[in-house]
């Protein structure tokens, strides 16, 4: 299980760096010690997210569950404005060193990126593993999504911790069930360095960074081994930063977007520039195109 803070970068910039790092740091304080309550182990922190593992599933569920409902009671000063998204998958892993490695690491990792404030999404495999009927009647179906190095889809659902009829609608409207999203293809064309690089839409992970292994390499003193990467999502090229300095977008209308470990959809034209701020005199800008 991955449990982060959302929105941490907007904590940061508007609470000031001294606030926002005391307010994140008992936040991830109280998700450490709930976690515990319920049978979890904690593997480590890292930055503004812990990760935990479970040998028993509902427990796991549980403990997500009571994560969120502590965040909400706003009598607490560890909890005010602070906001958890959480991702969990169910799998063997390799306990190595006081860490932990393996697919069933990295797809939860995925989870929890794509999870908003206030979320706690899980694969199939879990949401079909619980015992507890209060636990397995709050499974919906979220969404259905494309895994690097899989060849078959992965199947994602909403734990419906609260009773909220608009969390229940939409899980349903977003449901892989609903076949209207997979008419909202678009093309994404990527040009740097005199070459052009076409995004297909079965894309599940094309990475732009330093890294030699990378679909799409760019060099820079601040640019991160796996900076960023694109993925297509419910229709949409979606650019998500990884980095540690950020990822920064520029519309051709002249949005600016600074992303941290954040994610933002890609829609008619612009530049991408890992790492600092897009200088358009820059040879390392990346200009896009989606159409």
């Amino acid at each position: 299980m991955f449990a982060d803070v959302a929105g941490s970068t907007a904590m940061y910039e508007n609470m000031g760096d001294d606030l926002a790092r005391e307010r994140i740091s008992k936040a991830l304080n109280t998700l450490i010690s709930i976690s515990r309550r319920h049978n979890g182990n904690l593997v480590k922190t890292i930055g503004d997210e812990i990760l935990v593992y479970f040998t028993d599933v509902d427990m796991a569920v549980y403990a997500a569950r009571a994560i969120q409902e502590t965040m909400e009671d706003d009598r607490s000063p560890e909890t005010i404005g602070v906001s958890i998204r959480i991702g969990m998958q169910h799998g063997s892993a390799i306990l190595e060193n006081d860490d932990i490695f393996g697919d069933t690491v990295n797809v939860a990792s995925r989870i929890a990126s794509m999870a908003k404030a206030r979320q706690i999404l899980c694969t199939q495999e879990i949401a079909f593993m619980v015992k507890g009927a209060e636990l397995s009647n709050n499974m919906r179906p979220y969404d259905r999504i494309r895994v690097k190095g899989r060849n078959e889809h992965l199947d994602v659902y909403l734990f419906a911790w609260e009773e909220d009829g608009d969390l229940t609608n939409m899980a349903t409207a977003s449901s892989f069930t609903n076949p209207a999203r997979y008419e909202q293809a678009q093309n994404l064309t990527l040009k740097y360095n005199g070459s052009e690089s076409e995004i297909p839409t079965g894309t599940a992970s094309f990475i732009l960074g330093r890294g030699k292994d990378c679909e799409m390499v760019v060099n820079g003193d601040l640019i991160s081994r796996h900076h960023s990467k694109i993925e297509h999502r419910r229709g949409k090229f979606i650019i998500t930063d990884q980095s540690t300095n950020g990822t920064f977008v520029r519309t051709t209308e002249g949005q600016d977007i600074f992303l941290r470990r954040e994610e933002f959809t890609l829609f008619g034209s612009g530049y991408i520039s890992l790492g600092k701020k897009v200088d358009l005199n820059d040879p390392n800008v990346i200009y896009f195109i989606c159409e």
